[in-house]
């Protein structure tokens, strides 16, 4: 059935795989202190699978919330780039905060991710008085609305640090967020648009109607629909971005969440993009049949990267 040996197979293996073993470099955490936010974050990244004489560049994926998704997406990004040859290689950046609980940033993430018109859910959230190991800002600091401060960071010192450290392609960088941090995605989309060059946005915060924990009545708050809406009137330049917009059907139904109204928003804003007449410019939009909003977060990850690395 074979007509090489074992060594001439062994060499033609070689041939094909390189002779060059692979491996995963260790995984690294920073804690950077940012002038922007006062505030330390927590940076942790992981380096793709790479032959070990490499010299190679790699993209930066950078996701927000490390705290809970650094070990999910490392490992996730393990798996996945040793047996699936298809799947891209790239620089993993997480955003967090200092802490080992991946619920460690819940109340900063309130701060950071949110901006003008955003409800205050965050005040009086019952799941937080549950949770002894959520961490709170400082006294005497900002406690929400913080997004520009928190992209300034981003923009001006996460990003340097790591195209400075790193073996980076310093242009091709991808933004990941989930739900605030989705939304938050969508700010930096309609602020400083090239900032990233993809965007995986999964289950964002646009629309809030009902009473926040705190007790503030909203009707109808179309707050970021109405973002995306002024955006887009604006004849913006989309060329070259890439967008990846995902939504579980469950999450309209969740009781702590049901104000969200997260899957009927999401339409609405798929509506949107899809009027843009933006050469170049096509949206990749996915619903997820049976998923809820914490379900869906991983499969998002997976699914908006490959989409977008096609």
């Amino acid at each position: 059935m074979f007509d090489l040996n074992i060594d001439e197979r062994r060499s033609e293996s070689q041939r094909l795989l390189g002779s060059d073993r692979e491996y995963f470099p260790s995984t690294e955490t920073h804690l950077l202190a940012s002038k922007c936010v006062s505030q330390v974050f927590k940076i942790q990244v992981m380096r793709p699978l790479q032959a070990s004489s490499s010299n190679r560049r790699f993209p930066v994926v950078y996701a927000t919330d490390g705290n809970a998704v650094f070990d999910m997406f490392k490992g996730l990004c393990g798996v996945l780039q040793a047996f699936n040859p298809q799947w891209p290689r790239f620089i993993l950046v997480t955003i967090g905060y200092p802490g080992d609980s991946p619920v460690a940033g819940e109340l900063l993430r309130g701060r950071d991710m949110t901006f003008a018109g955003c409800p205050d859910y965050f005040s009086g959230f019952p799941l937080f008085g549950r949770w002894s190991d959520v961490l709170t800002p400082e006294p005497g600091s900002q406690y929400f609305g913080g997004a520009e401060a928190f992209q300034r960071f981003i923009a001006e010192e996460l990003i340097p640090l790591v195209d400075r450290d790193y073996e980076t392609l310093p242009e091709d960088r991808t933004y990941f967020g989930h739900s605030l941090g989705a939304g938050f995605g969508l700010f930096m989309l309609f602020s400083q648009t090239s900032l990233f060059r993809r965007y995986v946005l999964s289950s964002p915060t646009l629309s809030y109607h009902g009473e926040t924990p705190s007790g503030v009545s909203y009707r109808n708050h179309d707050f970021l629909l109405d973002r995306a809406r002024e955006f887009l009137t604006g004849d913006p330049s989309l060329q070259g971005v890439k967008l990846y917009l995902s939504v579980g059907t469950q999450e309209e139904f969740e009781p702590l969440i049901a104000n969200w109204r997260f899957t009927s928003s999401f339409y609405r804003l798929v509506a949107l993009f899809k009027s843009t007449t933006t050469a170049g410019f096509a949206p990749i939009t996915e619903v997820f049949s049976g998923e809820r909003h914490a379900t869906v977060w991983p499969i998002a990850f997976m699914h908006g990267i490959q989409a977008l690395f096609a």
